[in-house]
C-alpha cells in the first residue's frame, strides 16, 4: 500500500518513538526498507540514543542526531512557554544554565518557577521574584516533576497517579469507572490540561488523553506505594472486563498486562494465555513468545499442585509451536524436557507425543536429526497400534522432519501414507492438531516430496495437488509456503526454470506473511539458482545470498548446507571456480555434519563439476568425487 501510494505521489512516513517498538512493528519496518532504495519515500524515524537498531549499515540511511539547545533557540522555547509576555534576560540566563540545553528540563523548570512563585509579572515582562541564588530546584527532570506533582491539589494529584497506572495514554470511561468519580473527573482533567501535564488524544470514538512526556507518566507512577499500584492494576482490568465485554479480544494484552502487574495470578494466567494465542494466530511469533513466557511466570508463582502442573504443561504445549517457528531459541531445549517431565508425571500421553515430536523437531532444526528419530520412533510404533490419531499426528510429523534431511523418505513413504488416510477416514482435514500449521496439508506436501524423490511421481503429484488445494481452503500461509516452495523445488529439477520461479516466488509471499524464517530462507536460495539459470547471474546471487543471511538468522542448522550448494552451482556457472568451490566444500562440510545425505550426495558431484573446469583440469579427483 504505501510503495503503490508513493508511486503516485512522494510519501513522507514518520515513526515517533522508536524506542518503545514492538518486535512485530520493526521486523515490519526492516521488510519495508528493503523496499526503499527506488522508491519516492522519506522515512523519518525518532528514537532516543539508547536504542539499538541494523539499519546504519544501508546505503540510503542518514543519521541526525540533535544536540543540546543553544542560547538562541533556548530563548525562542523559553518565549513560546512565557507567550504572554517577555522574559528578562537574566531569567533566561537562570533557566539556560540550570538546563544546560535540555529542552525538557528547560520546560518543566520553566512551569516550576511559575508555579512555585519564582517568577512574577511586571508591567508584560515576567522577571524573577528574587534573588537567583535563593532559587531550589532539584536537580533531576524527575525531580522536578516530582516537585511539580506534590504541589498540586490532592484530588489533582491522586487523578494523575491514577491514570499514570493505566499507560502513557488512557481512556476516560477506563479512569472514570476506577476512580468511581462523574462531573468532577472532567473537571480535575481539564486542570491537569492547563498546567500542561496531560493533552487532550481522542475525542471518536471515546474520549482518552495522553500524558505530555512518558517521564512524567513515569513519575507519576513511581509517587504509589507498591501495594496501591498492584490493587490499581487489578481495578484497572476489572474496569476493562465490564466496558469491553462485547470486544474483550481487542484488549487480552492489556489485561494481560494488568493484571501480571497486580496480586490476581489466574486473571494474569488467563489474559496471558489468550494473548499469546491471539499473537500466535496473527504471526506475532515473538510477542507470542512473551506472553506464554508471562503465563509460565505466573504459575511459577503460584503453589505447586498436580492442577498448576496440568497448566504449565498445557502452556508449554502451546510454546512449543512458536518455539518451532523462532527457530528454537534461548532455552528452547529446556523448556521441552519440561513439558515432557510434566507429561510423564501426569500420565498424559498426547501431551507427551507432542512434546517428544517437537523435541524431535528441535534435534532436526540443530542438526541432529538421528538423535531426533530416537525421540520419537517408539512412541509411534505404540500410537500406531492403538489407531490414535491424536498421538499419531505430531510424532509423524516430528518424525518426517527427522527422515527429510537424512533422505530416508522410503520411511516417510511407509509411515505417512497411513497417518493422512486415517485423517481423511475420520474428516478431521481440517485441523490443526494443536500444531502451528494444518496437519493434513503439511503431512501431504512433505510425503508428496518423498514420493517424487522415490520415482513415485503420479502418487507425489496426487499428494501435492491435496496438499495445495487443503491449504488454499484454509488460507493457512505456513502451510502454503511449505507446499509453494516444494513445488518449486520439483520444478527446479525437472529444469523448468519458469514455472520454479513462480513458485518461489509464491512460497516467499506466503512465508514472509506467516513470518517462517525457515521457508522463506530456502525460497530464497532456490529462486536465486533459477533465476541464475534464467540468465540474470547478478540477480540469482542477490536472492541466494539473501538466502543464505535469513537461513544463518533464523536458528536452524537444517538445510543450511543447501543454501551453499546453490550459490556455489551460481558461482560455477557465472565462472568464479575460487568462490564456487568454497561454498561447495562448506555445503558439503555441514551436509556431513547434520547427516544431510542427499546434499552430501550433490556437494560431492558439485565438487567433481568443479575439478572439471579448474585449469590444469584434475580428471583423477573428478572421478574420486563424482564416484
Amino acid at each position: 500500500m504505501l510503495i503503490r501510494g508513493s508511486q503516485e505521489r512522494p510519501l513522507v512516513l514518520v515513526v515517533e518513538d522508536l524506542h518503545w517498538i514492538d518486535n512485530t512493528t520493526e521486523a515490519f519496518l526492516t521488510y519495508f526498507m528493503g523496499w526503499l532504495a527506488n522508491t519516492p519515500i522519506l522515512l523519518i524515524l525518532l528514537y532516543r540514543p539508547e536504542y539499538v537498531h541494523q539499519w546504519g549499515s544501508k546505503s540510503f540511511y542518514t543519521k541526525v542526531g540533535l544536540d543540546q539547545l543553544g542560547m538562541t533557540s533556548s530563548n525562542e522555547l523559553i518565549k513560546g512557554i512565557l507567550e504572554e509576555g517577555e522574559a528578562a534576560p537574566e531569567l533566561i540566563a537562570l533557566i539556560y544554565n540550570r538546563a544546560a540545553g535540555n529542552p525538557l528540563f528547560m520546560e518543566e523548570f520553566t512551569y516550576t518557577l511559575i508555579e512555585n512563585g519564582s517568577i512574577e509579572k511586571k508591567n508584560e515582562r515576567y522577571v524573577l521574584s528574587g534573588k537567583a541564588s535563593d532559587i531550589q530546584i532539584p536537580d533531576t527532570i524527575q525531580g522536578i516533576i516530582a516537585a511539580r506533582l506534590d504541589r498540586l491539589e490532592e484530588n489533582l494529584k491522586r487523578t494523575m497517579q491514577v491514570a499514570s497506572v493505566i499507560g502513557r495514554d488512557f481512556a476516560f470511561r477506563i479512569l472514570q469507572t476506577i476512580t468511581g468519580m462523574k462531573e468532577e473527573l472532567k473537571s480535575y482533567l481539564l486542570n491537569l490540561q492547563g498546567l500542561e501535564f496531560i493533552y487532550e488524544k481522542n475525542l471518536f470514538p471515546e474520549l482518552e488523553y495522553i500524558f505530555k512526556h512518558a517521564l512524567t507518566q513515569e513519575v507519576a507512577y513511581n509517587s504509589l506505594l507498591l501495594n496501591r499500584r498492584r490493587e490499581i492494576h487489578a481495578e484497572i482490568g476489572r474496569a476493562i472486563e465490564e466496558l469491553y465485554v462485547e470486544r474483550l479480544e481487542v484488549f487480552y494484552e492489556m489485561l494481560a498486562y494488568h493484571y501480571s502487574k497486580s496480586d490476581r495470578r489466574e486473571k494474569a494466567l488467563r489474559y496471558s494465555r489468550l494473548a499469546g494465542e491471539k499473537a500466535h494466530g496473527n504471526y506475532s511469533h515473538q510477542e507470542a513468545f512473551d506472553f506464554y513466557k508471562n503465563a509460565i511466570d505466573q504459575l511459577n508463582k503460584m503453589p505447586e499442585s498436580t492442577e498448576n502442573n496440568r497448566k504449565k504443561m498445557e502452556v508449554l504445549r502451546s510454546l512449543g509451536g512458536t518455539l518451532l517457528l523462532l527457530g528454537f531459541p534461548n532455552d528452547a531445549l529446556n523448556m521441552l524436557q519440561e513439558g515432557e517431565r510434566f507429561s510423564k508425571e501426569l500420565g498424559d500421553e498426547w501431551h507427551l507425543a507432542r512434546f517428544y515430536s517437537l523435541i524431535g523437531h528441535y534435534y532436526s532444526c540443530k542438526g541432529d536429526p538421528q538423535l531426533g528419530m530416537k525421540y520419537t520412533e517408539a512412541a509411534l510404533k505404540e500410537a500406531r497400534k492403538n489407531q490414535d490419531l491424536e498421538l499419531m499426528v505430531p510424532l509423524a510429523f516430528g518424525l518426517i522432519n527427522s527422515y527429510a534431511p537424512s533422505g530416508e523418505y522410503y520411511k516417510i513413504a511407509d509411515m505417512a501414507p497411513e497417518v493422512i488416510d486415517l485423517i481423511e477416514k475420520m474428516d478431521r482435514v481440517s485441523d490443526f492438531f494443536y500444531m502451528s500449521s494444518n496437519a493434513y496439508s503439511m503431512l501431504c506436501g512433505i510425503c508428496g516430496q518423498a514420493m517424487y524423490s522415490l520415482g513415485a511421481f503420479d502418487e507425489g503429484g496426487h499428494l501435492l495437488e491435496k496438499a495445495l488445494e487443503n491449504a488454499t481452503n484454509m488460507n493457512d500461509q505456513i502451510a502454503l509456503g511449505q507446499v509453494e516452495l516444494i513445488y518449486g523445488s520439483l520444478y527446479r529439477v525437472k529444469g523448468d526454470w519458469k514455472t520454479s520461479k513462480e513458485h518461489f516466488e509464491k512460497s516467499i509471499k506466503h512465508s514472509e506473511e506467516s513470518k517462517f524464517a525457515f521457508h522463506s530462507a530456502l525460497s530464497y536460495s532456490g529462486l536465486g539458482y533459477v533465476c541464475a539459470m534464467l540468465g540474470d547471474y547478478e540477480i540469482g546471487k542477490k536472492h541466494a545470498e539473501k538466502g543464505l543471511k535469513i537461513h544463518r538468522n533464523s536458528g536452524y542448522e537444517m538445510y543450511l548446507s543447501l543454501a551453499h550448494y546453490f550459490l556455489s552451482l551460481i558461482h560455477l556457472h557465472s565462472g568464479e571456480i575460487k568462490d564456487a568451490r568454497n561454498y561447495a566444500e562448506e555445503a558439503l562440510r555441514l551436509s556431513q555434519k547434520n547427516n544431510e545425505k542427499f546434499v552430501e550426495a550433490y556437494s560431492w558431484l558439485l565438487l567433481g563439476r568443479i575439478a572439471l573446469d579448474t585449469t590444469p583440469l584434475q580428471f583423477d579427483k573428478a572421478e574420486e568425487r563424482i564416484l
